[in-house]
């Protein structure tokens, strides 16, 4: 046992000796390493876009009344809604209905049961609110509904607000171009800028004027503003049975508020006409688009290298505008009296434009994978139309964005 150990001992060190003496293995060659290092072929941009506005153009016609009813001319003691005042059924009683023992009689409600005054062809109840109401027909108060129709056909242009949106885009490296110092690289981005542009002023429109006239039945006007249900007050000195005035502990006379009779109105006018007449000035029209727009882009860029760090570009290529925006056109009347009328209509739309995109870009390369750049723009797409149709109004929107400029700059990551 001992000899085949002393054996396997003296072979393991004859193999040492003949290892240790072979030619030792060559050390690899790193100098070509720079052959396997990745180059960053993809740049991510993100930064701003500024882009002037699109032109956008405004049209359409509209009819403006009031929601006042003054009900048929005819009609005898019902309520008459008008845009300066209003006359409302007779409410005068002679009495109550009463029980046998004379004690007033209830409804389910626990009201009592009024009895009319025979009609008499004249109302308690009415109002009036200007002065010139009780001046244009002596005698008589003038209640009125007006209405308006835009006949303006002339068309509103003005050029959106210029707008400052987001810019991110991404292009790939490929490579020189025809063994030159030139480069060029496919290119896609994205950008969204907002839609903005109004225009607001007095358009031609025919007025029509309705007009009630509510006879006094002989009684001077009652100073306007009236209301027959709230009619003045006065102050009166309290007196005993002996017409002496009475006072207070303090010595002051005692005074009383005491309301006016209200003054009766005819309950249905005594005539009623209408006139129609045409002006520029009563009635003003304001017309607003507000929305945005996503510009989506793509085509090739050509790279001119200028120094070590600075660069140039040009890029050319197909666009894709999806625009959406909410159209608002307010229109007002200011009649003779009354306050103003106004009513507005609005909607939403959207839509899809092909164009083009030319950009022109200094870049500066702060690392060998960041830089910065700013650049030109310049784009165009087509133009839409949005419209707005209700029962009493017809308005449309042009949005051009043939051709638009701007700005552009930010950040570069390579990677």
């Amino acid at each position: 046992m001992k000899q085949l150990r002393l054996v396997l001992t003296l072979a393991a060190l004859g193999l040492c000796t003949l290892r240790a003496q072979r030619d030792p293995e060559p050390i690899p060659d790193f100098s070509n390493l720079d052959e396997f290092i990745y180059e960053p072929k993809t740049t991510l941009s993100f930064g701003m876009r500024s882009l002037s506005g699109g032109k956008a153009s405004f049209s359409g016609q509209a009819t403006i009344r009031g929601t006042e009813n003054p009900g048929s001319a005819t009609d005898v003691n019902i309520a008459r809604g008008y845009h300066d005042g209003d006359v409302a059924p007779d409410s005068r009683i002679i009495d109550v209905e009463r029980n046998e023992d004379g004690t007033p009689k209830f409804d389910a409600d626990g009201f009592t049961i009024p009895i009319p005054i025979v009609p008499d062809g004249k109302t308690n109840g009415w109002r009036y609110f200007y002065p010139r109401q009780a001046e244009e027909s002596p005698g008589f108060i003038a209640l009125h509904t007006y209405s308006a129709t835009i006949t303006d056909k002339s068309s509103r242009s003005q050029n959106g607000k210029g707008s400052v949106g987001m810019e991110l885009a991404v292009s790939r490296d490929m490579g020189k171009l025809f063994n030159t110092r030139l480069s060029w690289s496919l290119s896609a981005g994205m950008t969204i800028n907002d839609i903005a542009a109004s225009t607001s002023g007095k358009v031609q429109a025919d007025l029509v004027k309705l007009t009630d006239l509510y006879s006094l039945n002989g009684v001077a006007a009652p100073t306007a503003p009236y209301d027959s249900q709230s009619p003045p007050t006065q102050i009166v000195a309290v007196v005993d049975v002996d017409g002496n005035p009475v006072f207070n502990e303090d010595g002051t006379p005692q005074q009383l508020s005491v309301a006016d009779a209200p003054i009766l109105l005819a309950s249905s006018p005594t005539s009623r006409t209408t006139s129609t007449t045409t002006d520029a000035t009563s009635v003003t029209t304001r017309s607003r688009l507000k929305g945005a727009y996503y510009t989506f882009r793509a085509g090739p860029t050509l790279w001119l290298p200028i120094s070590n760090r600075f660069r140039a570009s040009i890029s050319v290529g197909a666009t894709l505008i999806y625009a959406g925006a909410t159209y608002t056109v307010n229109h007002a009347y200011q009649p003779e009296t009354g306050v103003e009328i106004f009513d507005e209509v609005t909607g939403d739309d959207t839509r899809v434009l092909p164009g083009y995109y030319a950009d022109a870009t200094m870049q500066f390369d702060i690392t060998p994978r960041t830089g910065i750049y700013a650049g030109a723009i310049l784009q165009g797409a087509g133009d839409y139309k949005q419209t707005l149709t209700t029962a009493t109004a017809n308005y449309s929107s042009k949005v051009e964005f043939g051709h638009q400029n701007g700005f552009r700059a930010g950040m570069t990551v390579k990677f």
